[in-house]
C-alpha cells in the first residue's frame, strides 16, 4: 500500500465557506445571497474585467514567470524595490512558499488563535510543530505569544486585522513585538484585509523591512480588489527573503488573464476608495442592528463581523441557509458560539439583519 508522508496524519481538510449553487440546490431557492467568504460586493474593477477580456485571445500563451509589469505596480504602490516582491497563486501559495524555503522537521512556528487555519496546514505538513496562544483570552497577546519563541521557533504568523475576529495590533504593539524576535525567525504578518481597516494606528511596516529583513508582509487581490476567483497574492520582504521564495515558486503560477487583471485593479482606486466606503457604511449599520438584540460584535477592522450568537450559532447558520442567506458558523475555527458575517451591499445587509430578526423572534431553539 501506497502511503502518504506521516506528517498528513496531523492535517485536517480545509472547511471552505459553502457556495452559492450548493445552497440553492439544497433549499430549492432561486436567490441566495453569500456574506460568508469576505468576498468584496461590488465585484472587480470595471477596469480589471476588461483587462480580463482583452487577454483572451492569448489564452495559449505561457505567461510570464516574472510578471514584471505587475510586480514593479506593486513596487511603486508600496514604494519598495521590485527584489522585494514575491507573487503568488493566492496568498495561500505565499504561505506555502514560507514552509517550502524555510520550515524543517522539528522547527516551531508560533501563532495566535483563533486565526487563518493555513498557517498550521503549512506548519505541520512541513514536518514542524505548531504552537498557539488563545487571543481572545489574553490581555496582551503578543505578549503571551513572545513567551513562546524559543531556539527552535522558525516562523510565527500574525494576521492583522485577524480572519475571523476583525482585530488588530497597532503600529507601536507590533513593532514593539518585532524587535524583540531573533533575526532567524520569519516574521509572517498577513495583511489580507489591510485596505479595510481604517484605524488611524493601523501599521504602514513596509518601511521597517530594512531595519528587520525577517519581517514578511503578505497581501492579496482576493479581498478590496475582488479578484478571488482569479487567485492572486503576494509577499513584501527583504530581497534575501524574496530570493528563497523564488527558489520555490512553481514557473507559471499567476497566469496571463490573472496578472493583467490584477495590474489593473490595482491602478483602479476609484473603485478601491468605492469598497471602503461601502464597507464602512454596513460596519455601522450591521453592528448596530445585531448590538440592539443583545448580541457580542467585535469591533472590525476588516470587511466582516465576528458575532457571538451562544448555543444557537448552528441553528442560526442554518436557518439563515433555508431562508437565502449564507453565513459562516466558526466551529471550525474553535469558536462554536459565533459565526461570521461579510458585509454585503446595503440591499444584502438589510436582508441579513431581515432573517436575522426573524430568526430571533420566531425560529430560535
Amino acid at each position: 500500500m501506497l502511503e502518504t508522508r506521516p506528517e498528513l496524519q496531523n492535517l485536517s481538510d480545509y472547511v471552505p465557506g459553502k457556495s452559492i449553487e450548493e445552497v440553492k440546490t439544497k433549499y430549492n431557492l432561486s436567490n441566495v445571497i453569500k456574506l460568508a467568504s469576505n468576498e468584496n460586493p461590488l465585484g472587480p474593477s470595471p477596469k480589471a474585467q476588461a483587462a480580463y477580456l482583452a487577454v483572451s485571445s492569448k489564452l495559449h500563451l505561457y505567461p510570464r514567470g516574472d510578471a514584471p509589469d505587475l510586480i514593479q505596480a506593486i513596487a511603486q504602490k508600496h514604494s519598495v524595490s521590485k527584489h522585494q516582491i514575491i507573487l503568488g497563486n493566492g496568498s495561500d501559495e505565499v504561505i506555502d512558499m514560507v514552509g517550502k524555503a524555510f520550515i524543517r522537521p522539528e522547527d516551531e512556528c508560533l501563532s495566535l488563535e483563533p486565526t487563518f487555519s493555513v498557517y498550521r496546514f503549512v506548519a505541520l505538513s512541513f514536518g514542524a510543530k505548531y504552537i498557539t496562544v488563545p487571543a481572545l483570552e489574553e490581555d496582551s497577546p503578543l505578549e503571551a505569544l513572545l513567551k513562546k519563541v524559543s531556539s527552535k521557533t522558525r516562523v510565527i504568523f500574525i494576521c492583522n486585522p485577524n480572519n475571523p475576529t476583525g482585530s488588530y495590533f497597532s503600529q507601536r504593539e507590533l513593532l514593539d513585538f518585532i524587535k524583540q524576535i531573533p533575526p532567524s525567525v520569519l516574521i509572517f504578518v498577513d495583511e489580507a484585509y489591510a485596505e479595510y481597516a481604517q484605524a488611524l494606528d493601523y501599521p504602514h511596516l513596509t518601511p521597517y523591512i530594512q531595519e528587520y529583513p525577517n519581517l514578511v508582509i503578505s497581501r492579496t487581490f482576493s479581498k478590496i480588489y475582488a479578484l478571488a476567483g482569479l487567485r492572486v497574492g503576494y509577499a513584501i520582504s527583504s530581497p534575501q527573503v524574496i530570493a528563497g521564495f523564488w527558489k520555490v515558486k512553481p514557473p507559471f503560477d499567476i497566469n496571463i488573464a490573472a496578472q493583467a487583471s490584477a495590474l489593473a485593479a490595482i491602478s483602479d482606486t476609484e473603485h478601491v476608495q468605492k469598497s471602503i466606503d461601502l464597507n464602512n457604511k454596513g460596519l455601522v449599520f450591521v453592528t448596530q442592528k445585531i448590538k440592539a438584540l443583545g448580541f457580542q460584535v467585535l469591533s472590525s477592522q476588516a470587511n466582516f463581523l465576528c458575532v457571538r450568537i451562544g448555543s444557537d450559532a448552528s441553528n442560526l447558520v442554518n436557518y439563515l441557509e433555508s431562508q437565502g442567506v449564507i453565513v459562516r458558523g466558526l466551529s471550525s475555527f474553535g469558536m462554536p458560539e459565533w459565526i461570521r458575517v461579510t458585509i454585503g451591499t446595503p440591499e444584502e445587509n438589510d436582508f441579513f439583519i431581515k432573517q436575522f430578526y426573524q430568526w430571533n423572534t420566531n425560529a430560535r431553539n
